[in-house]
């Protein structure tokens, strides 16, 4: 299943509970969309460099699962027009996500300290091996 991550920057003028108020409000008009799911609070952090004279921003980000008989270009349209319309909103960011998880092979993985690696041991060749080093 396909989903978005949706990443805001909402203005610093609101205080922490008008900013939990915006984001429910903006989160029920988006709910016609699809599902949203938001696992986090919205934080104030400090910008690398200045939006809209500001820096700082308070940030916030959820996932938005697309009902399947939707089509998704038109919805992220949407989305997208309802984000400019608002002002309070600086910036924004739209990341298409795969909820199946990638699958990494082992071998690929780095060691961490202390690991050792499991080798399969054939006692016959070892005691070949150990015949011909000794010459017998």
């Amino acid at each position: 299943m396909i989903f978005y991550e949706i990443n805001l920057l909402v203005s610093p003028n609101l205080s922490e509970t008008d900013v939990s108020s915006f984001v429910e409000k903006f989160e029920e008009e988006l709910q016609s969309y699809g599902k949203i799911v938001s696992e986090a609070k919205p934080e104030r952090r400090k910008l690398e460099y200045t939006i809209s004279e500001q820096n700082e921003a308070w940030l916030y980000f959820f996932n938005l699962y697309i009902d399947e008989d939707k089509d998704k270009k038109e919805v992220l349209d949407s989305v997208e027009k309802k984000i400019k319309e608002n002002q309070n909103i600086l910036r924004s960011l739209f990341i298409k996500k795969d909820s199946k998880p990638k699958k990494v092979r082992a071998e690929r993985l780095p060691k961490e300290e202390g690991e050792t690696t499991k080798v399969k041991i054939d006692l016959e060749k070892i005691d070949e091996n150990l015949d011909e080093i000794l010459g017998k």
